[in-house]
């Protein structure tokens, strides 16, 4: 069994040349429902407007010609980097498939499902609102979680070049390997980061190594993880820290 392949790098690129295809699939076949729901509905009227025509005109001018129809649908699709979605999404799916085949659950969370308390608990959104605990006085959310023969939770992101931003993931990242040092000795906590910074992404491994519930890893290296520990054939099969990885720990 060999992990599967995600290209990280190029996520938002790959996303982006879907959502196009999708545009020009619906000029093809005519479809003016389905290009309502898969076009930026404001590009697509300034088009319009610009041009003075109608949609049904303008489906039918693209129709009969690819060439137009690419550019078009280059213009009117939805933007990659402006969807809601999160590239971490695809990143936690692609190890969920992997961890399926070894009687591993990972599932992608949203932002309010689990947060970690700086007191060290693991509450839901119900739990902050009943009782009224603050946002912060919580670290960052998880983004997944992992149960059955492995069990924990995820902290994933997507980082490739320099600047803030990709600075404040590490600094999340190691504030919560520091809380996790600090009440948690039961439970894998994955730290799942892909990125181009090797030198920030090997300090923070260095400085957690021994720590054994955490695993510093990239999406490549975490399935290869669950392949050599849980598969059937696997002769080092680890032992899921004990303990609940539930809600209030």
């Amino acid at each position: 069994m060999e992990p599967l392949k995600l290209d990280c790098r190029n996520i938002r690129a790959e996303r982006q040349k879907r959502n196009n295809q999708k545009v020009f699939n619906a000029i093809k076949k005519g479809n003016l429902n389905n290009l309502k729901k898969v076009s930026n509905q404001k590009e697509l009227n300034r088009v319009l407007q610009d041009l003075e025509m109608t949609l049904e005109d303008l489906v039918k001018k693209c129709q009969d010609d690819d060439i137009t129809n690419k550019i078009l649908s280059g213009r009117i699709s939805k933007n990659a980097t402006r969807q809601g979605t999160k590239d971490e999404s695809l990143q936690i799916g692609v190890c969920a498939k992997t961890g399926k085949k070894l009687g591993i659950e990972i599932k992608n969370l949203s932002v309010t499902d689990y947060r970690p308390t700086k007191s060290g608990r693991i509450v839901t959104e119900k739990q902050m609102k009943d009782e009224k605990i603050p946002k912060d006085e919580c670290l960052k959310s998880f983004d997944g979680k992992i149960s059955g023969k492995m069990e924990g939770f995820i902290f994933a992101k997507i980082v490739y070049g320099s600047g803030g931003h990709q600075d404040n993931v590490f600094e999340e990242a190691d504030t919560i390997c520091d809380w996790v040092v600090k009440y948690k000795k039961t439970s894998f906590y994955v730290i799942l980061i892909d990125t181009d910074l090797e030198t920030k992404f090997k300090i923070l491994s260095e400085k957690y190594k021994e720590i054994k519930n955490i695993l510093i890893v990239n999406n490549h290296e975490f399935q290869k993880y669950m392949i050599q520990n849980y598969s059937e054939s696997s002769s080092t099969t680890r032992e899921a820290p004990s303990g609940s990885s539930g809600g209030d720990e």
